[in-house]
């Protein structure tokens, strides 16, 4: 087990930082139990992180921290039963890698692939598609440490109440040690990327989505194109010149969709009035292309260009005005983008604080070059997210409290009585958790 000494923790964003009286990176579960119960007799509050990809405060704790980096094996897979079970650090890419030898894939996941699982979970970690839930809706069973030492476990028929909360607990409840998922066979995606005029676009939206497996568009602000991105699932062998491998992917990810985008934010920082003109380029640039692989290889994506984000999901039909609003309003306002807008759709769970909890889901996702302001365009898109029943991504930044949250989760109070009684003293709180989960009348 390493210990390091007052060191600064920043989250990836480098939206928010925090000074850990000590960051803990343990390997075994009985190291974790033995940290939790240290600091619990100490007096501190207990963090628990994984890759620091969440925008917020979430992740920040002025007392102990646990990093779960060092802690990522896979413990068991079930070919039959169709799950794997691994420790709460492993990666997304980790977890896909170990489920590929044996024949199985994620049903579903976002596109970044160094989320540790029990982050993905914990904030609602989504894909895309109109069919297919979160990654939250994939676990099956999970073992937790309470801040007593006590290390539960958690299934639908065990202790439901507490799994359907600990299935996405803003790290709240305990810190989560072990996660076992839902598996399928494993698959291949096809890939069609294509830049298309947003107003036709939005016109076929909801009969594109019902076609396609997972489907998502782009929009890029001061201009009327979008990138267009369908993936259908697929158990054909993938062409060699199509897969996402080799020099050619390397040119395409990292220096054209990272090095080349890079520049062109740098560009807009030297005078934030080219922006506009800088994406017309960008959308002049676009062109049709083709990708096939295998599934995790085409859903996760290599992120270079630093950037704050704020996300939120609205209910399906109200989904397509939400966009229009916001065009409209940055053109009102004259605020000037320069990060595209991104559009997905999830299928309705049944998790006590998953933002698709209850109704089929469309997401909308701003965001802002990291040496911009973000502050102003963001409180703008809330502003409009707040009137088409909008509940915020939690690892996204919003400006929202319990009270204004409590009154869109159904469930809310059912998942408090649960924090309440697995972790009375706040040992896991912290700022971030005060604000969104205190009481609320």
């Amino acid at each position: 087990m390493v210990t390091e000494a007052r060191a600064r923790w920043t989250n990836w964003g480098g939206t928010y930082s925090c000074s850990p009286t000590r960051i803990e990176s343990p390997t075994t579960e009985e190291e974790i139990v033995n940290l939790i119960r240290a600091a619990a007799e100490r007096g501190e509050r207990v963090k628990v992180v994984g890759s620091g990809h969440s925008f917020t405060d979430i992740g920040c704790t002025d007392g102990c921290m646990i990093k779960l980096d060092n802690y990522n094996k896979v413990l068991e897979v079930n070919r039959e039963a169709g799950t794997i079970t691994a420790q709460a650090g492993i990666t997304i890419l980790q977890l896909s890698d170990a489920l590929a030898h044996f024949g199985l894939a994620m049903e579903n996941m976002g596109d970044v692939g160094y989320q540790t699982i029990s982050g993905a979970i914990s904030t609602a970690t989504h894909g895309t598609g109109a069919r297919f839930r979160n990654i939250s809706s994939q676990v099956v069973a999970l073992s937790m440490v309470l801040a007593n030492g006590d290390v539960l476990r958690y299934s639908p028929t065990s202790d439901p109440d507490a799994f359907r909360a600990a299935q996405v607990s803003l790290g709240s409840l305990g810190a989560t040690s072990t996660v076992t998922l839902r598996c399928v066979p494993a698959y291949n995606i096809r890939s069609v990327q294509e830049p298309r005029r947003i107003d036709g676009l939005l016109e076929e939206f909801d009969e594109l989505c019902a076609q396609s497996d997972h489907f998502e568009f782009f929009w890029f602000p001061h201009t009327e194109w979008t990138q267009v991105i369908t993936n259908t699932r697929t158990h054909e062998a993938p062409p060699q010149h199509q897969r996402r491998t080799g020099f050619g992917a390397y040119v395409n990810d990292i220096l054209l969709e990272n090095h080349v985008f890079g520049m062109l934010q740098r560009a807009a920082q030297v005078r934030r009035e080219w922006i506009p003109s800088l994406a017309a380029i960008t959308a002049r640039t676009m062109s049709r292309k083709e990708v096939a692989d295998r599934s995790d290889r085409v859903f996760a994506n290599t992120r270079l260009v630093r950037f704050a984000e704020m996300e939120y999901a609205v209910p399906r039909p109200q989904l397509i005005a939400a966009l229009r609003e916001i065009r409209a309003m940055i053109e009102r306002k004259r605020l000037l983008v320069s990060f595209p807008v991104e559009v997905r759709v999830v299928a309705p769970d049944d998790i006590p604080l998953s933002p698709a909890y209850g109704r089929d889901t469309g997401y909308i996702a701003v965001h802002v070059y990291h040496k911009f302001e973000h502050e102003p365009y963001f409180r703008e898109v809330e502003a409009i997210m707040n009137a088409h029943e909008g509940r915020p991504h939690w690892g996204k930044l919003h400006f929202q409290a319990a009270a204004t949250l409590r009154p869109r989760y159904p469930l809310w109070d059912r998942f408090i009585a649960v924090r309440d009684r697995l972790d009375p003293d706040r040992v896991f709180g912290n700022a971030y958790l005060e604000r969104v989960l205190a009481d609320a009348t």
